[in-house]
């Protein structure tokens, strides 16, 4: 559980660290909403979402019987969740810093954990 935990931590510090080191303040959006800006117009639905996200993710670590990777995969992807979820509720929005000049799109640090996290925990699903 320690090492859940750790990774998760990591994980929440890597994306505020980095936006503060990296961020190019003509690249910050305000997304109110979820990926890609879905359900911008319902930021307390969005807020209240992602709570239950996290909350759901975290009772895999205690209902599920999981081997190291998916532990990892989930671990990270709980970070990840858990870094924007603290943004949507203290600020009522995401700050989405990294734009990918080839799609039309900006992101953070915290969507890119929770996307590995889940193509680690589906990888070793599937294996």
């Amino acid at each position: 559980m320690f090492r859940t935990v750790t990774i998760a931590a990591l994980c929440i510090n890597l994306e505020h660290i980095g936006r503060i080191l990296l961020a190019d303040s003509e690249c910050l959006v305000f997304n109110y909403g979820m990926a890609f800006s879905l359900f911008s117009d319902y930021p307390s639905f969005t807020m209240w979402l992602s709570v239950i996200a996290c909350l759901m993710l975290a009772s895999v670590f205690v209902l599920a019987d999981l081997n190291d990777a998916e532990r990892i995969g989930y671990s990270i992807m709980l970070g990840g969740a858990l870094s924007n979820c603290a943004e949507k509720l203290i600020l009522g929005y995401v700050i989405d810093w990294i734009h990918l000049p080839l799609i039309p799109l900006t992101i953070n640090i915290a969507d890119i954990e929770v996307t590995l996290g889940a193509l680690i925990a589906f990888v070793n699903f599937v294996v």
